[in-house]
């Protein structure tokens, strides 16, 4: 890459929000060579401070819009909680600021499609965080379609689970997300963009367990997804495993059906455990206390030797490039296809609730 194709003196970027996720998107951009400014905010005073001395950040603030607007920043992470994306993400839209939105974009699909519109007016690129993009097995995937040795594809089936301690730390600090917009999302995104279909009904169903009666969240949702070409696909996301399952946030398999061939990955992570007397702590919910673990089983990556190695990180070095070269980058979800994925999960929410089955409607 030549540094003369880089915004002059690197990229500024601000960060908003300093959870897990804002607190690891920090770090990672701290690390990178071609970031010259980094801000950081939370609506917490100390943890925004904290974050900040732990990244070397320029400046901490717990006002987002005062952190958008400065000169110094070129663009913005929102890394808030999932219901308080829109608020950050408009104002750095209108503050002419590229902007990376973590997964879901928004809970309502009508803040989603103001910010696209708003992207629009002000000439700036607007990403969806779905990291899963970035690793190498579902780039494989993605590969293997583009290079036409799946062929048209004819069906899929795919599923998640969480363990009960992640899942209850997603909707502790969400209580209006679903097993569907929050886990089930990634399922949806990636066949999305592996087959550059858009289903046209949902049918769905889900389980009424400990999320459902403290909460009034499913536990689990399934639902088969139907196209005008004739494919279909099963997708199926549980927050029922148990906190001691040894995945340390998530399990994933993913079949994909064509008329020339197919693929498969089972992405469970059984092929790398470690079995411990010692307490590990887990990289989503540390305070569970885990024995058993299989390697690699945390969606963003994981931290080794002081670095962090996987998906998060490559996937926030390609937002960094893409502002810095000025283009689009191929693999980033598009706000578009955040807002596609978003309306495909309410019409599975709404499927599993009510039982019927629920058409699709696609104007663009």
């Amino acid at each position: 890459m030549s540094r003369s194709r880089y915004i002059d003196g690197g990229v500024g970027i601000a960060i908003i929000g300093s959870g897990g996720i804002g607190t690891l998107r920090a770090q990672i951009c701290h690390r990178h060579p071609g970031v010259r400014f980094l801000g950081v905010c939370d609506v917490l005073e100390e943890r925004a401070s904290t974050l900040a001395a732990a990244c070397d950040a320029d400046v901490w603030t717990t006002d987002a819009m005062e952190l958008v607007n400065r000169d110094e920043v070129d663009c913005v992470i929102v890394a808030s909680t999932e219901n308080a994306h829109f608020d950050p993400a408009m104002a750095a839209i209108q503050a002419g600021k590229h902007v990376l939105i973590e997964k879901p974009i928004t809970i309502e699909p009508d803040e989603a499609e103001k910010l696209l519109v708003a992207a629009e007016e002000y000439s700036v690129f607007v990403y969806t965080g779905f990291t899963q993009r970035f690793r190498r097995r579902y780039l494989s995937i993605k590969e293997s379609i583009e290079k036409g040795y799946i062929g048209d594809i004819t069906s899929a089936k795919a599923s998640i689970y969480l363990t009960q301690a992640v899942a209850r730390a997603v909707i502790s600090r969400a209580p209006t997300t679903t097993p569907s917009i929050n886990t089930m999302t990634y399922l949806v995104d990636l066949l999305t963009w592996f087959s550059g279909k858009k289903p046209i009904s949902s049918y769905a169903a889900g389980a009424k367990g400990m999320f459902y009666e403290e909460f009034g969240a499913l536990d689990s949702t399934w639902t088969v997804l139907t196209y005008e070409e004739g494919m279909v696909a099963t997708l199926g996301a549980s927050w029922e495993v148990p906190v001691f399952w040894p995945a340390n946030n998530a399990s994933l398999e993913f079949e994909v059906f064509g008329r020339e061939g197919s693929v498969s990955v089972k992405d469970d992570h059984r092929d790398m455990m470690i079995a411990s007397n010692k307490r590990m702590p887990g990289p989503y919910t540390p305070d569970v206390d885990m024995h058993v673990a299989t390697f690699g089983s945390n969606m963003p990556g994981d931290w080794a030797l002081g670095e962090h190695f996987g998906a998060m990180q490559e996937e926030t070095h390609a937002f960094i490039n893409s502002v810095g070269q000025r283009r689009q980058d191929p693999i980033l979800a598009t706000g578009r296809d955040g807002f596609d994925v978003l309306k495909i999960s309410r019409a599975i929410d709404r499927s599993a609730n009510t039982g019927e089955v629920v058409p699709i409607t696609w104007l663009d």
